[in-house]
């Protein structure tokens, strides 16, 4: 499988258009502008650059019309010149450009990952002119002009040393409904076209999606068909387009990216990266929180195995009078650097997290441990699916579980412990796939599920209760034990009996609504509370003063078979586990909050600290500032 990174590392990398003239520079190209850029990302620990060879202007086509349409492509009232790149369309004053830019990145020692196809940046569609109002991933003259142009312009530069791979083009999935409707189907043949010639130029170098939502299940790229056609897959989390999740230095928005890579993994089936990310201006942060959000945000991506992250952008463009940047008020203020050439708090985070990694006796961190596998139900609201997730991902993450994830309609994984939360969809799970992960509950595993609007089959001998009515629900107060969780559920329902099963949780008129069952050598978990669900929706959820909503999941957590030997008691600190062999471990501790927190540290028996790597260690009690981390090694006796 081609990757750009070594399991276990993180390539910390940007993306860059130029400091001076932004999306103009390939139009107004001055090579000592940019080799000065060079110099500053190399010097914070840059190491691979994503660029935009934008395609209008490596691509110039214009057009003869006749009534009847367009009667020739053209260049500027004159035929095509009858050569390589002639007959491509492609400018070879760009090509010339791009080689010098080529020859600067490999002077800076900086690799490259090049967006093919930049139809989309920053909200504008940038296209050859005959093509403005027509849809290119959809329409078959543009396609066949993509095409031409993505094998000569890949054929002219794979030998060169700076490029690493090929991204499809910046955000194209972003084209589902412009202007024509665009289907799966569409999607699919274009991204296979598209792959298939940069491969047929240069069969080295990985193909990379260059989607913003590498991750969605539905849509114009379903994940698992990105996983057919690609090597890599790419999400964009930015904390903008999601108002619900806290202050962005708190655990959803640190976590939304690792979440969707984790998703992303588990449905299309090759790695997937954060390829754009960033604060988008300071109305929603500050640069010190922003250099917060970032520091967390490298640490949690290294140990859970997500293999890069991308700041979006190298520079601010705040200062650009033209469109986008013009109408765009996000397309502004967002660099590594300001307006002014001088450095960002979030610069130097980058350079501490590469001294940190450089200081650790070992290259590659070992894959964390997975604890359960989560089992994506099917959902009739595309955008509620990914706060679900994220919020399952994070109250697993709270009860020191780690998630792989699948679609309902995929090869399950065996695994100790599967969930199904929040199922909204009547259809939200099959037969079969049910009674598959039944047959391996009978034999020991741990099933989870919670209901939401759906109806679900089998109740009586998934729960060993009697339900006997259904009612509007609404928020209450449901006491788990001596534990009480605001929560909010579409339905009440009333049970006749519960013979066969243990409550766990009442409602606040003590009607039962966590139900746990034996079911051969293993149990069903059934709620009537879809609490993933809830929870993407409480503004407040997962943050330090939040009720013990993790306890919802320690119920079955503390049922698994013993996978790790760390624990906290903060909400907020939390670890991943790395087996190195038998005796050796290792923990990354990091604290997802926006102050300092300490937590109480516990091992299992026949455990040691044997040394710390970032912090200190007083008595079992471990204290961390805001968005810091810290890594263990751990020693069995």
């Amino acid at each position: 499988m081609k990757k750009l990174w070594k399991e276990g590392t993180l390539l910390t990398g940007i993306n860059y258009w130029a400091s001076d003239n932004a999306v103009r520079m390939w139009e107004d190209f001055h090579p000592e502008v940019i080799d000065e850029d060079f110099r500053k990302l190399a010097s914070v620990g840059v190491t691979m650059l994503r660029v935009f060879p934008l395609w209008p202007v490596f691509q110039p086509l214009t057009a003869a019309y006749s009534n009847n349409g367009i009667h020739e492509i053209q260049w500027n009232e004159k035929p095509l010149p009858d050569t390589p790149a002639g007959r491509a369309g492609v400018s070879e004053q760009a090509c010339e450009r791009f080689q010098i830019f080529c020859d600067l990145a490999q002077k800076h020692s900086l690799k490259l990952m090049v967006g093919l196809i930049t139809g989309h940046m920053s909200f504008r569609y940038f296209a050859p002119a005959p093509f403005q109002h027509r849809n290119p991933v959809t329409d078959p003259t543009l396609i066949k002009w993509e095409l031409r142009f993505v094998k000569y312009f890949v054929g002219r530069f794979k030998d060169h040393p700076a490029i690493a791979a090929w991204d499809l083009g910046n955000e194209l999935d972003g084209f589902e409904s412009r202007p024509e409707s665009a289907t799966p189907d569409a999607g699919y043949l274009w991204m296979t076209a598209i792959a298939n010639a940069a491969r047929l130029a240069d069969p080295v170098h990985p193909i990379i999606s260059g989607f913003g939502g590498g991750d969605k299940i539905e849509g114009l790229f379903p994940c698992e068909e990105i996983g057919e056609a690609l090597d890599l897959n790419t999400v964009h989390p930015y904390h903008v387009f999601r108002p619900k999740d806290g202050p962005i230095h708190t655990m959803r928005p640190i976590l939304d990216g690792i979440c969707r890579c984790q998703v992303s993994n588990g449905l299309s089936g090759i790695p997937t990266f954060i390829q754009e990310v960033g604060s988008i201006g300071y109305l929603l942060c500050s640069e010190r929180t922003e250099a917060d959000f970032y520091r967390a945000l490298l640490y949690a991506a290294w140990s859970h195995g997500c293999g890069g992250v991308m700041w979006w952008c190298a520079f601010d463009q705040g200062m650009q009078d033209y469109a986008p940047y013009d109408w765009n008020n996000i397309g502004s203020d967002y660099g590594f650097f300001r307006a002014d050439g001088s450095e960002k708090p979030v610069a130097r985070e980058n350079v501490a997290f590469r001294q940190f990694i450089s200081s650790l006796p070992f290259e590659s961190l070992p894959p964390h441990i997975n604890d359960g596998v989560c089992i994506i139900p099917r959902s009739s609201k595309k955008g509620e699916i990914r706060n679900m997730l994220n919020a399952t991902f994070c109250l697993a993450k709270q009860a020191n579980l780690d998630l792989t994830f699948v679609h309902f309609d995929q090869s399950v994984p065996q695994s100790h412990l599967y969930l199904i939360p929040s199922v909204d969809h009547n259809h939200g799970i099959s037969r079969h796939c049910l009674m598959d992960i039944l047959q391996r509950v009978k034999a020991g595993a741990t099933l989870y599920i919670s209901v939401g609007k759906a109806n679900f089959r089998m109740i009586k001998e998934l729960t060993g209760a009697a339900f006997s009515y259904r009612e509007q629900g609404g928020a209450e107060t449901v006491r788990l034990g001596d534990t009480a969780l605001p929560l909010t559920a579409d339905f009440r329902y009333g049970t006749e009996h519960t013979d066969g099963a243990e409550v766990l949780a009442r409602g606040e008129d003590g009607r039962a609504v966590y139900l746990r069952h034996a079911y051969g050598k293993g149990y069903v978990y059934f709620s009537t509370v879809p609490v993933e669900k809830a929870l993407a929706e409480r503004k407040t959820a997962f943050r330090a003063q939040e009720p013990e909503y993790a306890a919802w999941y320690r119920v079955f957590a503390e049922r698994l078979p013993s996978q790790k030997v760390l624990d906290t008691d903060s909400a907020v600190i939390r670890a991943t586990e790395h087996v190195a062999d038998e005796h050796t471990r290792y923990a990354v501790l990091i604290n997802y909050a926006e102050k300092p927190q300490s937590a109480t540290v516990t091992l299992q028996a026949g455990w040691r600290v044997a040394k710390i790597y970032g912090g200190e260690l007083q008595d079992g009690t471990l204290e961390l500032n805001c968005c810091a981390a810290v890594l263990l090694e751990l020693k069995k006796a």
